[in-house]
């Protein structure tokens, strides 16, 4: 993934950070700073501290999600944090809603452990009658915690884990709660229609969180919204072209090969020949040998960088997905999404008859979303 970097890898899982989650640390720095209490420095660090124990339990969420997926067989491509939290990306929906509720719910199930662990080890550690009496006493407990010592962190770490878990049961598209009560609807309702209203409803909550921000001058609340709406609408549309793609088989929206390039040309000479023909990828042949696969956009970036006299040699894939004429489209879609090329080979008795991308299967997804009959008309 564009601008992110990988930090440690858990259980097969890449655990990946953006580049924008910088800007996290730079503003609880400038909180601390712009806090006033005098040691600008301790308080700075107090911050930056307790934002990245609040990403470690968001990575904890995300991983109680990505060893229940495994669980069920459901490969997790990585998790990736970001400014406003963590994704993780599955390779596929779970087959079954009982498997969607069971990885759904262990995620906000990881906060409410934390969060009584946490808690647990504050009430140990303050005492069972001074913690009645900060509670009872909310500006002794706001002076408390604004200490900045480890007892007080521990308890907002306890109370940050609290609220995640209930913020991720708000039940709508992205948060965990929507795909709860997908996985709920789904038991009565066709899936696509379970997750057209589950996406609906997180799409409606988005735009009174972003009216409410707006009026409230909450900036950060309205760009919360912004960020729900769109992952609501992607959400719908992923499940709706894999439901669209259900049935159909690789041989049925296989490609022509088009033009065979030799592995003697330049970069300028493939070019030429990539323009007569525009399409994802070219195969690479040497008489009867396959030697490679050239993209088209690998292709363009080697020609800005290396001139059109440079052999394309360099740039071939010897190694590139496979797929069978008889896979249905969507396990097929998923396979080329893990693979990263967006491209894949169709291979049929050892010979390559044709080649598919992830653009023409969302392509041809949106189509048969639209008219589902379209494939049988063309026959």
């Amino acid at each position: 993934m564009s601008w992110s970097f990988r930090l440690l890898t858990i259980k097969g899982i890449p655990v990946r950070i953006h580049a924008s989650f910088l800007l996290v640390l730079i503003a609880a720095a400038a909180s601390g700073l712009a806090s006033g209490r005098g040691d600008w420095l301790r308080s700075s660090a107090f911050m930056v501290i307790l934002v990245l124990l609040l990403f470690v339990c968001v990575v904890l969420h995300e991983l109680g999600h990505s060893l229940m997926a495994q669980r069920f067989g459901v490969q997790v491509q990585d998790i990736t944090l970001w400014p406003i939290g963590g994704v993780a990306r599955l390779s596929r929906l779970p087959s079954r809603p009982s498997q969607e509720f069971l990885i759904t719910a262990a995620g906000p199930a990881t906060n409410l452990m934390l969060a009584v662990l946490f808690g647990a080890v504050a009430m140990t550690w303050i005492g069972p009658d001074r913690m009645l009496s900060l509670l009872a006493n909310p500006p002794l407990l706001t002076r408390f915690l604004a200490s900045q010592e480890v007892l007080p962190l521990v308890l907002l770490l306890a109370v940050n884990n609290l609220i995640l878990a209930l913020f991720n049961l708000i039940p709508a598209f992205p948060m965990d709660g929507g795909r709860i009560l997908r996985s709920l609807l789904a038991v009565f309702l066709p899936f696509r229609r379970a997750t057209q209203f589950a996406a609906l409803l997180g799409q409606a909550l988005a735009v009174l969180m972003a009216i409410v921000g707006l009026f409230r001058g909450n900036y950060f609340l309205g760009l919360v919204g912004v960020f729900v709406f769109i992952a609501a609408w992607q959400e719908r549309r992923q499940t709706l072209i894999h439901e669209s793609l259900k049935g159909v088989t690789v041989r049925q929206a296989i490609r022509p090969i088009g033009p065979r390039l030799n592995p003697g040309l330049s970069l300028g000479q493939a070019a030429a020949q990539a323009a007569a023909a525009p399409q994802t990828a070219y195969l690479v042949v040497d008489g009867n040998r396959l030697t490679g696969v050239l993209l088209r956009d690998e292709l363009l970036s080697a020609v800005r960088k290396a001139g059109p006299a440079a052999a394309i040699t360099p740039y071939l894939r010897g190694t590139t997905l496979r797929l069978r004429p008889e896979e249905t489209l969507d396990l097929a879609l998923e396979r080329i999404t893990q693979g990263r090329t967006g491209f894949a080979l169709v291979v049929d008795n050892g010979q390559v008859i044709g080649t598919i991308s992830q653009t023409d299967l969302v392509r041809l997804a949106e189509i048969l979303g639209a008219h589902p009959g379209a494939l049988r008309e063309a026959e």
